[in-house]
């Protein structure tokens, strides 16, 4: 029977002759509980490795991985005005996400990026703010990247979160660049500063050079990460904080940047900013004055604005006040479109809870041939 098998055609290679009988099954049976054993110590072994190496490599990463504070603020505004054919509305504020890092005891990152809504539900988003710090001491702190110009006070001192404004909005003046804004707010390049030494940590210097602000019709494209021309914007300010009176400062600041513009000469811009703050737990006394000074084709153009703000809380009742001008000629380069702009503004900020606030305010303005205009605001403002 074997020889009909297909199979018994083929020669085989002579091999060691198997154990027969009972013997020879045992031996087998052996083997196979050797093998049986040597797989199993194989795959428990790896098995092990791998789990050791993941854990290992988990652990490496949480040991490089840099502490990470993120925190996130946002707004949701109501507002009514007597300007013809602008209905009220519910709008959604700045959507703003900060981030801080220290990579080691004297770099440290930051990180601002803002969604913007509107009516609907369609965002735009913007990296406001990335900025990489080395502290060698109190006297020397560099930051590299994209930061807010040290102008006067205010724009180094309120960012995109709304919640730390008394206010629900900035001074017309300091206006980000895609909402109309005159001034480059914010710039990418090099910041510098610290405390000037022998000074008993008082008297504070500012020094920046950046790109500066790009000739453009289009507010919304108003800053570049790329520079235009080889000619840099530069800012230096000087502050006083005087030990003695904590909460008061005064300062200045002075920046300049050459603007180039297409088929004709370059306009030379220059901000001098002026400032005295007082400003505590309870009380707070704000107040800036600007020159705007633009020269283009042998002609220079001055112009003004500036703010005076007061508010005083009691418990978790603030009322506040804030003057507000921009006095711009409509023949000034660049921004000679921007309408001028006084009003008047009261409101009253209620904090119900540490993390959240409620702003209501009534303005009176006159702006683009409109003269005592009235306007109503409230804004809902909070952290998580």
């Amino acid at each position: 029977m074997v020889a009909n098998h297909p199979s018994s055609a083929v020669t085989r290679p002579a091999g060691p002759r198997r154990p027969a009988g009972v013997a020879g099954r045992r031996l087998r049976r052996h083997r196979l509980a050797v093998a049986a054993a040597a797989a199993a110590a194989i795959l428990w072994t790896a098995g092990a490795a791998r789990a050791q190496t993941s854990e290992q490599h988990q652990g490496m990463e949480m040991g490089q991985a840099p502490t990470m504070v993120f925190r996130a603020f946002g707004a949701i505004d109501w507002g009514a005005t007597q300007l013809p054919d602008t209905p009220n509305s519910f709008t959604i504020g700045q959507f703003d996400m900060f981030l801080t890092s220290a990579l080691s005891d004297r770099i440290s990152v930051l990180a601002e990026a803002v969604l913007e809504g509107g009516t609907n539900t369609r965002v735009i988003v913007d990296l406001e703010r990335l900025e990489v710090t080395f502290r060698f001491n109190d006297y020397l702190r560099l930051s590299a990247g994209r930061f807010h110009t040290g102008l006067g006070y205010y724009n180094t001192a309120f960012h995109h979160a709304a919640f730390f404004e008394t206010p629900t909005g900035r001074p017309r003046v300091y206006k980000f660049e895609d909402e109309g804004g005159v001034l480059a707010v914010h710039d990418v390049g090099l910041s510098l500063r610290g405390v000037v030494p022998r000074t008993g940590s008082s008297l504070r210097y500012l020094a920046e050079v950046g790109n500066g602000r790009k000739w453009t019709e289009s507010e919304a494209d108003a800053t570049e990460t790329r520079d235009e021309n080889s000619a840099k914007a530069i800012n230096v300010g000087l502050s006083f904080r005087p030990e003695a009176w904590r909460g008061l400062e005064i300062g200045t600041s002075y920046y300049r940047d050459t603007i180039p513009r297409p088929s004709q000469s370059a306009v030379l811009h220059e901000v001098t900013v002026a400032y005295g703050v007082y400003r505590t737990r309870t009380v707070e006394v704000m107040g800036e004055w600007l020159w705007l000074n633009h020269e283009a084709d042998g002609a220079r153009h001055d112009n003004t604005a500036g703010y005076l703000q007061l508010s005083r809380a009691w418990g978790p009742l603030r009322p506040y006040y804030r003057y507000d001008r921009q006095s711009i000629s409509p023949d000034t380069p660049l921004i000679g479109g921007t309408p001028s702009y006084s009003a008047h503004i009261a409101g009253l900020r209620i904090d119900p809870l540490e993390l959240l606030g409620v702003k209501v305010e009534y303005q009176r303005a006159d702006e683009a041939g409109h003269q005592g205009v009235d306007s109503i605001r409230t804004q809902l403002v909070f952290v998580f």
